[in-house]
């Protein structure tokens, strides 16, 4: 599809023409290997094969694999230095967020380990700026859906043709995990999915085919995942993107709707303050969210031994850890993570790093809000950001290195920023000057002495 046509579907939104020339033939070997990197950093099938679920890392050949990824990312940033530059000054926390952890070597229990995945969190977070800076709004949710209908294909094929390896036996027997470790990360993975997917039916007609397809299929996979969170994620999906159809056909209904989603969530609230058994019984939790609330009550006492800059980005789930140690004595289970994502950030870098977090997502989502009207990227990252949440009180889903899911959060904050430049540069252009209209002389009127020679007077 030609690039005017292209941007022509996602009308109303801002677009800072960020890529061109999209029929030559470098251009479609970039788009390849974008798309081939993101499949890299879903972490499906190689964490399997050369990883674990306690070392994400896995061993020598692995890291070794990523290094042309990180030089990928480093030469296309610096080539796009001025997005680069400008996603740095309208997004200091996200940049200065990824600069701590690499910095955290300084302070950590492991320096060695913070270092190397510190740099891990950095390349991925450029690699994230890249594509946003590469890719207009459109090019960017199409990149992902291709990436995730080869996901959803994939794990299709892994559970279904190798059940052994595809469906869990042990915990959850029965369960599909699919290309990863475990059934929430796989449905989790999906449910995002979905999402992206009913935006594109909508909103990329000329591919509608496609995305119902992956639609369907990431529904099915995250039936499948008997993950109820990923469940209740992705019906929160279709409710948003439901909401924001209706919304488009007048203001009176927009604002019927948001005093509605008003009440909703003061109902929710007070459910949750005098009745939580109930909540939790109603989306099939306990009110300990699977032994969570346990991890959660040590992993606060460990915290105040290093409030402010924790424990080291990285380090704190090491095998030779003291603190994990710990965790695991008081709880009697191998803890892989802390399952929550602010609760991870502030093991790795203290309360300093999860209030950069905090004010990184309450930008962003100020700024998706604020445009979603306008922009329908604007609201596929608006909806992007509530699952983030949504997925962050339960999983470690925050500021982890070579992770998609925190390689397209990064993307689209990237993205949002570029827009907000675009809308300041578009205002501060002065208004074109204004040509005087020319006047046509007005010719001198006659005198009363003119007047009495003409008349014989």
């Amino acid at each position: 599809m030609p690039a005017l046509q292209a941007a022509s579907v996602y009308n109303r939104q801002p677009v800072s023409a960020p890529s061109n020339q999209t029929g030559t033939f470098w251009y479609r070997v970039e788009k390849i290997a974008v798309i081939i990197s993101l499949l890299m950093f879903s972490e499906a099938l190689l964490g399997r094969l050369f990883a674990s679920e306690t070392n994400p890392e896995g061993g020598a050949f692995l890291r070794y694999l990523w290094l042309p990824f990180y030089g990928y990312a480093a030469l296309a940033m610096a080539l796009r230095w001025r997005d680069l530059l400008t996603i740095a000054l309208r997004s200091p926390a996200l940049v200065a967020l990824a600069l701590l952890a690499m910095m955290s070597m300084v302070w950590s229990i492991d320096p060695g380990t913070s270092l190397r995945r510190g740099i891990a969190i950095l390349f991925t977070t450029m690699f994230g700026f890249y594509v946003a800076s590469r890719y207009s709004w459109p090019e960017l949710m199409r990149i992902l859906g291709v990436v995730w209908i080869v996901l959803a294909v994939g794990n299709l094929i892994a559970g279904a043709v190798t059940p052994s390896f595809g469906i869990m036996d042990e915990i959850h027997v029965g369960a599909w995990k699919g290309l990863w470790f475990e059934k929430n990360a796989m449905g989790g993975h999906l449910a995002r999915a979905s999402f992206l997917f009913l935006c594109l039916a909508v909103f990329d007609p000329a591919n509608r085919r496609w995305w119902v397809f992956g639609a369907l299929a990431s529904v099915a996979l995250v039936l499948l995942s008997t993950s109820k969170t990923s469940l209740l994620g992705m019906m929160l999906g279709v409710m948003l993107l439901c909401t924001y159809l209706v919304m488009q056909r007048g203001k009176i209904i927009a604002v019927s709707l948001v005093w509605l989603a008003t009440a909703s969530v003061a109902i929710l609230f007070m459910m949750l303050l005098v009745a939580p058994d109930v909540l939790a019984e109603l989306i099939g939790r306990d009110l300990t969210l699977t032994g969570r609330t346990d991890i959660w009550a040590v992993l606060f006492t460990l915290m105040e031994e290093r409030p402010w800059l924790g424990y080291g980005y990285g380090t704190f789930w090491g095998e030779d850890s003291r603190p994990a140690y710990i965790v695991r004595l008081e709880t009697e289970w191998e803890v892989p993570t802390a399952h929550n994502g602010i609760i991870e950030v502030m093991l790795a870098l203290g309360r300093v790093g999860a209030i950069l977090f905090i004010i990184d997502f309450a930008m962003n989502l100020s700024r998706s809000i604020l445009n979603a009207p306008n922009s329908r990227g604007s609201f596929y990252a608006l909806g992007y950001f509530v699952l983030f949440a949504l997925f962050s009180i339960s999983e470690s889903v925050v500021l982890q290195q070579n992770s998609i899911n925190w390689l397209a959060y990064v993307a689209l904050a990237a993205r949002l920023s570029l827009d907000a430049r675009s809308r300041s540069e578009r205002s501060d252009r002065p208004l074109n000057r204004i040509s005087r209209p020319s006047v046509t002389p007005i010719r001198r009127l006659p005198t009363c002495s003119t007047l009495r020679g003409r008349t014989g007077r």
